[in-house]
């Protein structure tokens, strides 16, 4: 009888101790406040200079996806297309430009380490090239002092008009201005 006494407290504590494992183990939302601010303080004195240079013109946004204002082309056989679309999910984008009204993408503004190293480089020639495929400028800056809101205001707005032309002077396919007509005709959920 002592024996059968025992042996059940010894499965009743093995039970709870399983239970609290796996209780857990099935924590539903199991995450906290990450114990960093949203922007490196380079990144953050950066803004205040971008935000100053372009305010009046443009929205900046930090930290934003390459594959949410990038698509993969159609066209491509299915591996190359879940290739490229996961480098681009991979890849996190320091500022992004979008016109205050309209809410256009209109650029991409990388602040880089002061030295670069090789795997910078790599990653910059990817956005580089990605950017310029769907026609966006990429503008880098070097994590320094010494940037004047003026020359950041007409170097940015520069790179923006000079892309903008190129837009304008190239032609579109039927296929863009199909694209083009469905987004404008397609109604606002409500």
């Amino acid at each position: 009888m002592e024996f059968v006494l025992l042996l059940f407290v010894v499965v009743l504590i093995a039970v709870a101790l399983i239970a609290s494992r796996m209780s857990e183990n099935y924590v539903p939302y199991p995450y906290k406040l990450k114990d960093m601010s949203f922007c490196t303080p380079q990144e953050a004195q950066f803004m205040t200079l971008l935000d100053k240079a372009v305010g009046n013109d443009f929205r900046i946004f930090t930290k934003v996806r390459l594959s949410d204002i990038v698509a993969v082309k159609k066209g491509v056989s299915g591996s190359v297309q879940k290739d490229a679309q996961n480098k681009a999910n991979q890849r996190i984008l320091d500022y992004v430009l979008c016109d205050i009204e309209t809410m256009e993408i209109k650029g991409v503004i990388e602040l880089e380490p002061a030295t670069s190293n090789l795997q910078q480089q790599k990653r910059n020639l990817f956005l580089k090239n990605t950017l310029a495929a769907a026609g966006l400028p990429f503008l880098r800056f070097k994590a320094k002092p010494g940037y004047r809101v003026a020359d950041l205001h007409d170097y940015i707005h520069g790179k923006i008009r000079q892309a903008e032309h190129i837009r304008a002077a190239t032609p579109t396919t039927s296929h863009d201005q199909d694209s083009k007509d469905s987004q404008q005709s397609s109604p606002v959920a409500a």
